[in-house]
């Protein structure tokens, strides 16, 4: 009998010990359970931060690049409003070649035979005026984006013009021709690029134009007629900047100023500032030429480009050259009179 109860006081030990331990491991196990629900929770909360923070930086960034395009459009109006008033009481005369020009025998070969008519397209052409045109313009190439770029250009079937700088290397020279096949306008930006340089003085950017010019020449055979002033033509010395007008003008040149900035002048713009600044302007322009760039580094203007393209396709626009027929994108200059 004592046996007996011994068995059982033995078994019912053993089972409420039995019991202790899953109840033990029961509690141990939703302890793992929430402590990995909170690790879970923890890594949501992080992962939120982390994308408010790229959503902070990015916005940061787009801020910071628009400040610079909101300085780059200042100073561009601050020199138009200057050279308006300095305008006021000045009278365009013709450009004739004067008997003492000091240039006339200098650069020989330097000679084009580009004359437009003073109007653009859409002015007195009702098909045209129907018309939407967008000229896109890139300036600084080539280098190694410039064939990405042609590349996008073709999908969308859309053509542009380069304003090209020398570069010292043959694979980007080779993309001068790559431009010319694929039936874009290829014309000149400068061979130095330096602003103190070529603005001192007309002979100066004459000597500067004259080797980017050969140098275009020695490897496409082509003449290009159409040019851009390193950074527009309102800057360098007011006086000097004129007098090169004036005898680039004589000698048969176009140069084209813009009227549609991407902002992408700047290494803190944005592809999406890129994107803003072209397509919430260039609705109010009837002939609207837009700078964008193609030299080293404009990674954001390579991306922006499809869905500025995109876009503007979807407004209507159709995109093609510029050339020495039309009436250029000039900022008001001051003539000299005789």
């Amino acid at each position: 009998m004592k046996k007996n109860v011994l068995i059982i006081l033995c078994l019912l030990a053993a089972a409420g010990l039995g019991g202790l331990c899953t109840w033990q491991y029961l509690r141990q196990q939703d302890s793992l359970e929430a402590l990995a629900q909170s690790q879970k929770q923890t890594e949501e909360t992080a992962g939120k931060v982390t994308e408010l923070e790229e959503t902070l930086a990015d916005r940061e960034a787009y801020i910071k690049g628009q400040e610079e395009y909101v300085s780059e459009l200042s100073s561009q109006l601050a020199a138009l409003e200057a050279l308006g008033e300095e305008n006021s009481d000045e009278e365009e005369t013709d450009d004739g070649e004067e008997e003492d020009n000091p240039y006339q025998y200098d650069y020989p070969e330097l000679y084009a035979q580009a004359e437009y008519d003073r109007r653009h397209p859409a002015e007195d052409d009702d098909e045209e005026k129907e018309k939407k045109t967008a000229y896109l313009t890139f300036d600084d190439g080539p280098s190694s984006l410039t064939p990405k770029v042609l590349d996008i250009l073709d999908e969308y079937n859309a053509k542009a013009t380069f304003f090209v700088v020398y570069k010292d290397d043959e694979e980007y020279t080779s993309y001068l021709s790559e431009i010319v096949k694929r039936g874009h306008t290829l014309a000149l930006h400068s061979y130095s690029h330096d602003y103190k340089k070529i603005y001192a003085s007309v002979d100066n950017f004459l000597a500067d134009f004259e080797k980017v010019y050969d140098w275009v020449y020695e490897e496409t055979g082509l003449r290009p007629t159409l040019f851009r002033f390193p950074g527009g033509s309102t800057n360098g010395k007011r006086a000097v900047v004129d007098e090169i007008v004036e005898e680039m003008e004589r000698r048969g040149f176009i140069y084209y100023d813009w009227n549609v900035s991407s902002g992408d002048g700047s290494n803190l713009t944005t592809t999406e500032n890129i994107i803003d600044n072209v397509t919430s302007t260039i609705g109010y322009q009837d002939f609207p030429v837009v700078l964008m760039h193609d030299g080293p580094g404009k990674n954001a203007t390579l991306r922006a480009l499809p869905t500025v393209l995109e876009m503007l396709t979807e407004e209507g626009y159709e995109f093609e050259t510029l050339n020495e027929t039309m009436k250029p994108v000039q900022y008001v200059r001051k003539r000299r009179t005789s």
